[in-house]
């Protein structure tokens, strides 16, 4: 019985349980943690996985991995920014490009769904998810988002075994 009880309650599994609960406990609002609900982030990010973010306080670069809110069915999003202020970006036959030219998107995966061309404001970003073929509410089908209302994603820190960090 002993042995059962330590099992369950190694080192381990009560610092987890402690970096959990710090991490849900953020009083300031300086950063928020966020499950990850759908496919639209293969193979970056799966199903399950559970990542912290911090509210962007320094200008977004293209590649970078974002959770916005998005009202109308208020719930959160993740997704990978694409598109920066003042950029214009347009998609032929899948391909994504800005400002007309092809953007090395190692990231992508899968045709991206048709959209229009678009020039962002200063303070728009554009946002795709990275399994382009299973990605929704992003910004071919819901438009450009604000960059106030960006949390830039810092670690994947559940499952431990694929803890990363995003810089």
């Amino acid at each position: 019985m002993i042995k059962s009880i330590t099992r369950i309650l190694n080192i381990r599994n009560l610092l987890i349980i402690a970096v959990y609960l710090f991490l849900k406990n953020n009083k300031d609002g300086t950063y928020r943690t966020y499950e990850i609900k759908e496919e639209s982030m293969e193979p970056s990010l799966h199903e399950g996985d559970y990542v912290l973010a911090i509210k962007v306080a320094e200008p977004l670069n293209r590649g970078d991995i974002v959770i916005y809110e998005y009202a109308p069915k208020n719930i959160e999003i993740i997704k990978r920014v694409i598109g920066l202020p003042g950029e214009t970006i347009s998609n032929e036959d899948g391909e994504i490009k800005v400002d007309g030219k092809s953007i090395s998107d190692s990231w992508g995966n899968g045709k991206s769904a048709s959209f229009e061309t678009i020039t962002l404001q200063e303070d728009e970003l554009f946002v795709l998810g990275d399994n382009r073929e299973k990605s929704s509410s992003d910004s071919s089908s819901i438009g450009p988002i604000k960059n106030e209302d960006c949390w830039k994603l810092r670690y994947l820190y559940w499952p431990y075994h694929k803890f990363k960090s995003y810089e």
